[in-house]
């Protein structure tokens, strides 16, 4: 109850506190709260390349975006191999970069794997297959997940996403809620407008279901009512939370490969670091759609 009366006063002291904060630093400290946002800090580190643990330069990379400062200490060249301007706060390399594509895709089969195997191993679910075309859609669409209840036979049908936060229509948006993942919330309605309608009409019965992240941890509020659904009791909340944790883990990961592959990929005379690296994001091409 105390707690509940707290929350204004909280939410006035952050408002007063990030008033005078550039646009894309109040979205990216935003898009730092919330359900999952800080799963990869309290990972427990395991080694090899499907594991937990995030190397030392990484690590660095990904604290000092989490902290809303410049990725590297050092700006990278002034332009982008896509032809782009670059920038010292990374906002390019965390948007739609046409040279980030294959991160994105090896980010997005990753999670699919991820939560491929989670239903696996959970109890109440049978065949999982990976990437099964709907047949009875008009033109060609293909959920990254089709599973199978082992007691209803009923059929879940699953597509996963990752969104940006700071896409210039929804920043703002964020920026002003904090503690809503306004970005995953926004994609798993657009998920379920396309997919939806072109589910068979059974029997057995078919649902459909989007898991979507942001790229800096959080899920959406529909995604994560339906992991506590899928492996919920207290026999998969080890799993669900070991899902949770390797997820997060894995965009952070993928976000400081952003970083190192960006700065790899710029040419020409570094902008030296002054006032306004984490201004507005009028003008800078900043994409919404990571990992489809």
């Amino acid at each position: 109850m105390l707690r509940e009366f707290s929350l204004p006063a909280h939410a006035a002291a952050r408002a007063r506190q990030c008033a005078e904060l550039p646009l894309w630093l109040r979205t990216g400290l935003a898009a730092c709260q919330g359900h999952g946002a800080a799963a990869w800090l309290s990972a427990l580190p395991t080694p090899g390349v499907g594991g937990t643990a995030i190397p030392g330069v990484a690590m660095r990379t990904a604290v000092r975006l989490w902290l809303g400062v410049a990725p590297r200490s050092s700006p990278p060249a002034a332009r982008c191999r896509c032809g782009e301007a670059a920038d010292a706060a990374g906002r390019h390399f965390l948007g739609a970069c046409p040279e980030q594509r294959p991160r994105h895709t090896k980010l997005h089969h990753h999670v699919v794997h991820l939560v491929a195997e989670a239903l696996r191993r959970a109890e109440g679910w049978g065949a999982v297959e990976v990437e099964v075309g709907l047949d009875t859609a008009p033109t060609a669409l293909r959920p990254d997940v089709r599973a199978t209840r082992t007691g209803s036979g009923e059929v879940t049908w699953v597509d996963v996403s990752v969104a940006s936060p700071f896409a210039s229509r929804v920043a703002p948006l964020v920026a002003d809620t904090p503690l809503a993942a306004l970005a995953a919330e926004g994609r798993e309605g657009d998920k379920v407008r396309r997919y939806a309608h072109a589910l068979p009409a059974g029997p057995p019965s078919h649902t459909f279901t989007p898991l979507v992240w942001e790229v800096y941890g959080r899920i959406g509020p529909a995604s994560a009512a339906w992991l506590r659904e899928a492996l919920g009791g207290p026999r998969l909340a080890t799993a669900r939370a070991r899902l949770l944790s390797a997820i997060s883990v894995a965009l952070w990961k993928s976000n400081a490969r952003a970083v190192a592959d960006g700065y790899a990929r710029c040419f020409g005379i570094p902008d030296p670091i002054g006032p306004g690296i984490a201004g507005p994001l009028e003008g800078v091409r900043i994409g919404a759609r990571i990992g489809e």
